[in-house]
């Protein structure tokens, strides 16, 4: 059994389930997963990575056959820069969600139980043309000029307001490069969400088709770069006296936006799918309050696997936790190095609904401009090995090695997992035969 008493002050610290805000639309929908297919323990479907700086799928995809690696099932989050902001043009129309039904379909066919998470925005890109559709046709669907910055009893000219700041809008060499041959300008405006016929609109035409062929989305909020915050007055330096809404304007828009997100979130979730960027509750190692990690002395590693492996047992804790990451993934905590030792100290903790997050070495961006470079990045041969590893569900919780001070061990049905925290190497010892340590 677990020994030791659970300190308070770390509990204090363990994520909470409530958050609200006008940059972001807060997590007001959600809950944790439906469906068997977000119940996984194999470390194959156990992991979440985010392709942005760099993708750890792209990687498995071109190099699983080689190594002989168990076939990927984990959760991905993909940036709409991965897949070039829908760019080039077809016919003068961006194509993004296009491209990441594309990309959902390639992947799915080598990797079939991945769960695959379309990137979406608050803010209304139309770099798809459902959105710049339903900009063209109905004059409320985004923020106007309808009156002076200020001044509600001064008559503005009506004009959509766009972001005219980012560059990714702005520079004429990314996607509104003409070598792209998009028939329009492609910017950020604000959604209009005072408008009570947005909200239905936005699900029917913006959220509900990542549920066709992928699993749900990343919703990303309106602020401060790709969004239209400058438009909405929510944040950056932009507010009543400088955007196109006074404050009881800026109220209204923010309550209005929470409730969509909160509408967004609870169709997903009662539909089978999920929202990444706010539903997971993010984790990361080392530190105070972190999880284990390589850098903790022995008692700290102790205390925090100990603590956590009993946060875990009540689900009503948490929705869906991703350890050692963010909402962008990476490795907050470990290296290629400390790897073994941090899957180990995971797979010893870990709940029902857990996700490892993992990132790749090297890796770095992708263009919306030609040649439209990616850069993937890459995992290490062994490391790759554990990750989409097998060893099927706990058949207990974690208990403390008996006459070995500082190590702790979980059975699961294919292996015995193991971690020293006096070295923080870690051991899986298949039930069929005994694997060398890794460490």
């Amino acid at each position: 059994m677990i020994a030791g008493v659970l300190t308070l002050l770390l509990f204090t610290s363990l994520p909470k389930l409530t958050s609200a805000g006008c940059t972001d639309g807060g997590n007001g929908g959600c809950s944790p997963p439906v469906g068997e297919k977000w119940d996984r323990w194999d470390m194959a479907g156990s992991t979440y990575t985010y392709c942005y700086h760099g993708c750890a799928v792209d990687w498995l995809y071109n190099n699983t056959d080689k190594f002989g690696l168990n076939k990927y099932g984990g959760v991905v989050g993909v940036d709409h820069y991965w897949t070039h902001q829908g760019m080039p043009c077809v016919s003068g129309e961006p194509q993004e969600f296009t491209r990441q039904d594309a990309l959902t379909l390639k992947w799915k066919e080598m990797f079939p139980t991945i769960r695959f998470l379309q990137y979406r925005i608050l803010s209304a890109v139309n770099y798809d043309m459902a959105i710049q559709n339903k900009i063209q046709s109905d004059p409320n669907a985004v923020i106007r000029w309808r009156h002076a910055p200020g001044n509600a009893s001064n008559p503005g000219n009506g004009s959509v307001c766009w972001n005219h700041k980012s560059g990714c809008f702005n520079d004429p060499h990314r996607i509104n490069n003409p070598a792209n041959k998009c028939g329009f300008h492609i910017s950020a405006a604000a959604y209009n969400w005072s408008n009570p016929t947005l909200k239905d609109w936005f699900i029917k035409e913006v959220v509900a088709p990542s549920l066709v062929h992928a699993d749900g989305i990343w919703l990303d909020g309106i602020g401060p770069d790709n969004g239209a915050y400058m438009c909405s007055g929510t944040c950056c330096g932009y507010g009543k006296d400088n955007s196109p809404l006074v404050q009881h304007e800026i109220d209204a828009h923010c309550e209005a936006q929470t409730e969509a997100t909160t509408a967004v979130q609870k169709y997903l979730i009662s539909n089978g799918g999920w929202e990444a960027q706010k539903c997971f509750n993010y984790i990361k190692g080392c530190g105070k309050h972190g999880l284990p990690c390589a850098s903790d002395k022995p008692k700290a590693c102790e205390r925090k696997l100990q603590t956590y492996a009993a946060w875990a047992t009540n689900h009503s804790n948490y929705n869906f936790v991703v350890a050692y990451g963010d909402r962008n993934s990476g490795m907050h905590g470990y290296d290629d190095k400390t790897l073994p030792g941090t899957v180990a100290a995971f797979m010893l903790m870990r709940g029902q609904h857990w996700l490892f997050s993992i990132g790749t070495t090297g890796g770095g961006g992708a263009d919306s401009f030609p040649p439209y470079n990616k850069r993937p990045g890459h995992l290490t041969p062994a490391n790759a090995k554990i990750i989409t590893s097998d060893y099927g569900r706990p058949k207990g919780v974690m208990e403390a090695v008996p006459g070995q001070p500082g190590v702790f061990k979980r059975e699961y049905e294919k292996a015995t997992i193991t971690l020293n925290c006096h070295d923080f190497s870690g051991n899986f010892s298949e039930h069929s035969q005994e694997l060398s340590a890794y460490s």
